[in-house]
């Protein structure tokens, strides 16, 4: 049985007789043409990916659902505005609140 080797360029499993004494390469690979080296397709190509802008910072919107409707975006600035005056002026709205929720039946 004949001894077999690897060799260190072309990467074939050959007899020991391709090889010149303890050569690592086969002599077809030492006296041949160099050989280009193999690419696929899709290492070929190169994919350039633009740089991620970060997002600009963006308001919670209160309701996912209809978030482009203008009636629902008239609603949420309405929200926001009151929820801004009730800030400012927090006795007089707490006095306001507490007249709407007696007229409606409600605990003050």
């Amino acid at each position: 049985m004949g001894a077999w080797r690897r060799c260190e360029q072309c990467r074939k499993v050959l007899a020991a007789e391709a090889f010149d004494g303890d050569a690592t390469t086969c002599t077809a690979c030492v006296t041949g043409p160099v050989a280009k080296p193999r690419t696929t397709r899709a290492s070929a190509v190169k994919t350039v990916r633009p740089a991620t802008v970060p997002a600009a910072e963006r308001a919670p919107l209160l309701g996912v659902v209809g978030s482009g409707d203008l009636e629902v975006r008239e609603r949420r600035a309405k929200k926001a505005a009151l929820e801004q005056l009730a800030e400012v002026h927090a006795e007089d709205y707490e006095q306001l609140l507490a007249a709407a929720r007696r007229s409606e039946g409600l605990r003050a």
